[in-house]
C-alpha cells in the first residue's frame, strides 16, 4: 500500500537489537508516535516511522543507552536532496505535471463488467489488440468501430457495450455460450475404449451396444462401448457411443525425499530498483548501485495511485527487490522426511485422483540411501472410458460447426 504522506515528507527505516525491540515499541506506545512495517531481521528488530518521529526516537534511545541505526531513507525530501544538482529530474516532474494536467483527454482506466471465464486482462487485452487502450486520446476513438472490430475479431465475447464516463470507461460484455463438452462429438460414429486397466463396476448415462459387464476386467485400449449394431444379416447401424464406464482401478504413487538439501538464509542486503508509471510507460528513477548479487530472489510489486473516490489512477510506481541470500547444505532427520514426504503425497493425489472417488489406499515408506521413499497404493472408483473414432470408409467426420 502506498503511504502518501510518509512519501510526502520523507520516512526512515530503523533497526535495534531484538533483545531492545520491546523498551522501543513501549517509547512508542507512551510517546503517542506510530510506526510501520514491523519485523524480525535475524537478530535485529526493522520498522518504519517519519522522520520527526526517527529523530525523537533516536535521541530517546540514546539516553537509555539503546543502538539505533538507520538502514534506510526515502520520501520526497532525500529524494529532492539527492537530485538537487540533476536539473533534468526537475524539468521531468514539471512535464509529468503538465501531462497530468491534459489528461483528461484520455483514457484512464478500464473496468470490464459480465466476464465469467475471461478474466479482465484477457479482455482488456483484446481491447488492446482492435485499437482501444489506456492513454487512448477521447477524441479519436470511434467507439461504434472498436465494438464491431471487437465482435468480429473475438472468439469469446457474444456482446460488447463501452460507455466513457470522463476518464473511465465502462466495458460491458457477454461471453459466447459453449456446450457442455459432454454433449458435443466430433465423430459421425465412435467407440468407447478403456484408459487404464480396472474392474467394471458400474455405467451411466450409456449411449451404444455394451460389451462387457460389472465385474469384468479390462485392461487399457479394451473395448468397453461399441458404437456398432447389428450383423451381416440385418445390416450394420453407427452411433456414436458414450456415456461413463465406472471401474475399479489401481494407481501406484511414489514420492521420494533426499535427506540432504540445500537451503537459503537471507542476508540483511537487499538491492531495489524503483519505476515510475506513467499509464503503459515506465521510467527508472533509481540509480543502479552496482551488480546483483549471485544469488538472490527477486520481488516485482506495482501499487497505482487511487482517488478518494475509489477510481485508480493510471500512475503507480513499479517496485523491484533483490534480496541475497545464501545457500547451506543441511541434512533433515527421517522423520521429517517422512512428514514432508506424507505432505507431498498428499498433494500429488489431489493432482492424480482429482476426477476418482478414493476406495482404500496402502502407504509405506523405506530409508534407500540417503532418501527417503514413501510408497502408496490407491484404489479408485473413477470413468476410464474414452471416445475412439470408427474409421468407416466414405463417410468423414461430423464436425461441430455442420451440426
Amino acid at each position: 500500500m502506498l503511504r502518501p504522506f510518509s512519501f510526502l515528507f520523507g520516512s526512515r527505516r530503523l533497526r535495534v537489537l531484538k533483545s531492545a525491540a520491546g523498551e522501543v515499541m513501549n517509547l512508542f506506545r507512551v510517546s503517542g508516535y506510530t510506526y510501520s512495517n514491523f519485523e524480525f531481521c535475524g537478530d535485529y528488530a526493522c520498522f518504519s516511522c517519519s522522520v520527526s518521529v526517527s529523530k525523537s526516537i533516536i535521541e530517546a534511545c540514546a539516553a537509555r543507552g539503546i543502538s539505533v541505526n538507520v538502514t534506510r531513507e526515502s520520501g520526497i525530501p532525500f529524494i529532492l536532496n539527492r537530485y538537487r544538482h540533476r536539473y533534468g529530474v526537475f524539468i521531468g516532474v514539471l512535464l509529468c505535471f503538465f501531462l497530468i494536467f491534459l489528461s483528461g483527454r484520455v483514457v484512464w482506466d478500464i473496468r470490464v463488467e459480465g466476464n465469467r471465464s475471461m478474466s479482465e486482462e484477457e479482455v482488456i487485452s483484446e481491447l488492446r489488440e482492435c485499437g482501444f487502450q489506456i492513454g487512448a486520446l477521447k477524441s479519436e476513438l470511434d467507439i461504434d468501430a472498436i465494438e464491431m472490430r471487437t465482435l468480429v475479431f473475438s472468439d469469446n465475447i457474444s456482446w460488447i457495450s463501452i460507455n466513457l464516463l470522463g476518464t473511465v470507461a465502462n466495458v460491458e460484455i457477454r461471453e459466447m455460450d459453449t456446450p457442455p463438452e459432454d454433449n458435443v462429438s466430433d465423430f459421425a460414429a465412435a467407440n468407447l475404449v478403456a484408459t487404464r486397466g480396472g474392474v467394471i463396476e458400474d455405467f451411466k448415462d450409456v449411449r451404444g451396444e455394451v460389451v462387457v459387464k460389472i465385474g469384468d476386467i479390462v485392461g487399457e485400449g479394451d473395448l468397453l462401448v461399441s458404437g456398432l449394431y447389428g450383423d451381416e444379416k440385418t445390416s450394420f447401424r453407427y452411433t456414436c457411443a458414450k456415456g461413463e464406464v465406472l471401474a475399479r482401478t489401481t494407481h501406484d504413487l511414489s514420492v521420494e525425499i533426499p535427506l540432504e538439501y540445500t537451503d537459503k538464509v537471507y542476508s540483511e542486503r537487499v538491492k531495489c530498483e524503483k519505476y515510475i508509471i506513467f499509464f503503459e510507460k515506465e521510467v527508472k528513477f533509481t540509480i543502479n548501485s552496482g551488480n546483483l548479487p549471485p544469488s538472490c530472489d527477486t520481488i516485482d510489486t506495482v501499487e497505482y495511485l487511487e482517488t478518494p473516490w475509489g477510481t485508480r489512477l493510471p500512475i503507480g510506481v513499479r517496485t523491484v527487490r533483490y534480496y541475497e541470500y545464501e545457500e547451506n547444505e543441511n541434512k533433515r532427520s527421517e522423520e521429517a522426511a517422512e512428514r514432508l514426504a506424507l505432505y507431498k503425497l498428499r498433494l500429488l493425489m489431489e493432482e492424480e485422483l482429482k476426477n476418482s472417488s478414493l476406495v482404500e489406499k496402502k502407504i509405506s515408506g523405506e530409508l534407500v540411501g540417503d532418501k527417503y521413499i514413501l510408497h502408496c497404493r490407491a484404489e479408485c472408483i473413477e470413468n476410464i472410458a474414452i471416445v475412439k473414432e470408427i474409421e468407416i470408409e466414405g463417410l468423414p467426420p461430423v464436425k461441430r460447426s455442420e451440426r
